[in-house]
């Protein structure tokens, strides 16, 4: 089965994105890391102060008064930034239970802190009933730091688990990526080699993408075309107009033995319309690259002709009725996506379609009859798509 070129691409882009968000989640985790480093550093500062102050020499009560005062800001500060917001707190943990730590942390904080301040200023005789005072404290403050240093510890361990488990899926999701879409673009690199090399060599070529399937049987085909009688052509599409698709059906049948041939014939969707708006030069440019665009699926058995009705008449040899089916759907939808231009601009057209098996016995002009038909009943829906017949009792869908 060919590939498509723009699926590939399409799902190159999803691919990339997906990593690129999960490059994001990373970041994110990287950088929540970082903050809760910061968090666990604060904490560790305010033990250093504390045991700082504790062992302040007081012999010198100016130095001391300096040492505790500075030590006793660093800590309301430490305490600050221990208890910062990170970027992604809301979503990792619990913050009812961060805001219930710190706010323990802060009581006992302040309250070793004015017991220190009360110890260096205290008189000597109550030195000692001060320093226990200011011990008692410590040991409070010291057990909230410890139980905020394990929680921020904890959470610390959950994001690099997260961190851990995103770094693996990247590497993974990457080098499956890498190794698909290597093989998917050199596939597509060799299939447009191949295209580029057809006019030299001649030969067929294998590919395996849809839309560079399509340019080289558009290719071949115009390099082996012969020039066709003048008679036998339609001077406005350059496509074979009745008494051609007569003769070229007629020249082909030999080789259609074992092949069923279907018909699929197509009009224009408010043709009415577009010819009293546009000059016969655009109309003859729009049916020049409809031909263009009907040649892409055309086969070595196949026959195109563009009637004075201005039908586009496609004959198809193929193996089923579904393979036919889907070739002709695609003409629809290609020509839906596709701009066609006209002094007036760009412009959008759509086709309707009637699609048929032509039985032997039939004639060509019968199958077109019975097209036309189908036609109306796709028309009758809206346009833009393609009726067949649905039973031998001539019901349709």
């Amino acid at each position: 089965m060919l590939i498509s070129i723009r699926k590939v691409f399409f799902n190159l882009k999803t691919a990339l994105l997906i990593l690129g968000i999960g490059g994001m989640i990373l970041t994110a985790q990287l950088f929540h890391i970082a903050q809760y480093s910061e968090r666990l550093g604060a904490l560790k500062n305010q033990h250093l102060l504390i045991e700082k102050i504790v062992h302040t020499d007081l012999s010198d009560p100016k130095m001391a008064d300096i040492l505790i005062n500075g030590a006793v800001s660093e800590i309301s500060l430490s305490v600050k930034l221990s208890g910062e917001e990170a970027l992604l707190d809301a979503f990792v943990n619990s913050n009812e239970e961060q805001a219930s730590l710190l706010r323990s942390l802060e009581i006992s904080s302040q309250a070793f802190q004015d017991n220190a301040l009360f110890w260096s200023e205290a008189l000597s005789i109550s030195k000692d009933s001060a320093h226990l005072r200011m011990m008692n404290a410590r040991t409070a403050f010291l057990g909230d730091i410890d139980r905020m240093m394990d929680y921020q510890v904890h959470i610390i361990q959950e994001s690099i688990a997260t961190a851990k488990m995103v770094a693996i899926f990247l590497f993974i999701a990457g080098f499956i990526v890498f190794l698909l879409y290597r093989y998917r673009l050199n596939q597509i690199y060799s299939d447009i080699d191949k295209a580029c090399s057809v006019d030299t060599d001649g030969s067929a070529k294998l590919v395996l993408t849809q839309e560079i399937d399509f340019l080289l049987k558009r290719l071949i085909r115009r390099s082996s075309q012969n020039p066709l009688n003048p008679n036998l052509i339609n001077p406005l599409s350059g496509l074979n107009n009745e008494k051609g698709l007569i003769n070229a059906f007629n020249a082909k049948k030999a080789g259609k033995s074992g092949h069923n041939v279907f018909l699929s014939l197509f009009e224009i969707d408010h043709y009415t319309s577009l010819l009293n708006t546009l000059s016969k030069e655009d109309m003859g440019n729009i049916f020049k690259k409809l031909g263009d665009i009907l040649n892409m699926y055309e086969q070595p058995l196949d026959v195109i002709a563009h009637t004075d009705d201005n039908h586009l008449v496609f004959l198809m040899s193929r193996n089923t009725k579904q393979l036919a089916l889907e070739e002709s759907e695609k003409i629809i939808h290609t020509v839906e996506e596709s701009s066609f231009t006209t002094a007036q601009g760009p412009i959008k057209i759509t086709l309707s379609g009637g699609f048929l098996l032509k039985p032997p016995a039939k004639s060509i002009d019968e199958g077109v009859e019975e097209a036309l038909k189908l036609i109306e009943k796709a028309k009758e829906t809206g346009g833009n798509r393609i009726a067949q017949q649905r039973n031998r009792h001539n019901s349709h869908n």
